[in-house]
């Protein structure tokens, strides 16, 4: 249910830095008649020495689809207002998080070679839990959240090549976690330009991303919402007798407490309102994937960008650019 991927920065106009495809001295002049931009520092100078740089201010709107492996380690749980206790005996498959996301995004070509940009957004999140051992069941918890963050673009090109890197720092606060989740995302991609006539340019680009954030989370949750009510039944049915289990007369004391907690929660006449606590470290199961994508600079206004990710998380963005003089 992490979101740090949600503000994916592509490298948008990275070819203003390259001098394979420098303006000629006729459009120098012309572009230097009409140039009032306080954007980027030393853009004047730039274009004085060929380089095609876009204009400054960008308006974004992003859409995203991100499917990610997660581990899951360190959990605690309690029910009502218990204090949490730690719990070493539930054992995991394979979990997954799926998120639908909106955002939009305003950057600033700061330097002809630095991008500053802020973002927020509106996501759904999905997360996959499958349960193990004890009992074996899967729960499923959908979420709406809030997330917003900033961060920088740094590009550079050579000939008809370019280098681009980006790092960008997030907050993302969905309504089931006690704080909002802190994300940090580190990207770089390598590409290639070419012209397509008169203002239109393409490019294409392969790369790979790392993405981190904290990974303690802490959340309260309905029996409802986690765990459906056929297999509470399921559950319910084995823990009516779980002070005879093996695995419960291994447990320490504390454990035996929560544990108890819990099947008395669930043993009541009303097992789906019992409230339960939680406490859990949470990481990605591949912090690197590989991407590839591409963008279309229709006029010197619009961009169509769109960006695939694969090899340890999948994702697809589309991105709108709208770019404005200052």
């Amino acid at each position: 249910m992490l979101l740090p991927l949600l503000t994916l920065a592509t490298p948008r106009n990275a070819v203003a830095q390259n001098p394979d495809l420098a303006l000629t001295q006729e459009e120098r002049d012309s572009v230097l008649k009409d140039y009032h931009n306080i954007f980027p520092l030393w853009g004047r100078k730039a274009v004085e020495r060929g380089f095609d740089l876009p204009k400054p201010l960008g308006l974004n709107v992003i859409g995203l689809y991100m499917n990610q492996g997660i581990e899951i380690t360190d959990l605690g749980l309690s029910t009502g207002t218990n204090p949490i206790a730690p719990i070493d005996f539930i054992g995991f498959g394979t979990n997954t998080s799926t998120v639908y996301s909106t955002n939009l995004r305003l950057d600033l070509w700061v330097l002809p070679f630095l991008n500053v940009y802020g973002f927020g957004g509106r996501a759904q999140a999905n997360t996959k839990v499958e349960v193990s051992t004890p009992i074996s069941f899967t729960s499923e918890v959908d979420q709406p959240g809030n997330y917003g963050g900033f961060g920088l673009t740094g590009a550079f090109g050579l000939k008809k090549n370019f280098i681009a890197a980006d790092i960008n720092w997030s907050w993302s606060d969905f309504e089931k976690l006690d704080e909002p989740v802190f994300g940090q995302v580190f990207s770089a991609r390598f590409g290639r330009t070419i012209k397509l006539g008169g203002p239109k340019r393409a490019s294409f680009w392969v790369g790979t991303m790392n993405q981190k954030f904290r990974s303690e989370t802490n959340g309260s949750l309905l029996l409802s919402e986690a765990i459906p009510p056929e297999v509470v039944d399921k559950i319910r049915t084995a823990l009516e007798n779980v002070q005879n289990q093996p695995w419960y007369m291994d447990l320490t004391p504390a454990q035996k407490v929560v544990v108890d907690q819990v099947v008395d929660a669930l043993l009541n006449s009303n097992p789906a309102n019992a409230t339960i606590n939680y406490q859990l470290k949470k990481d990605p199961a591949d912090p690197w994937n590989m991407l590839v994508g591409g963008n279309i600079d229709l006029n010197k206004r619009w961009t169509i960008r769109a960006e695939v990710g694969f090899i340890g998380r999948t994702s697809v963005l589309l991105n709108a650019v709208y770019r404005l003089d200052l």
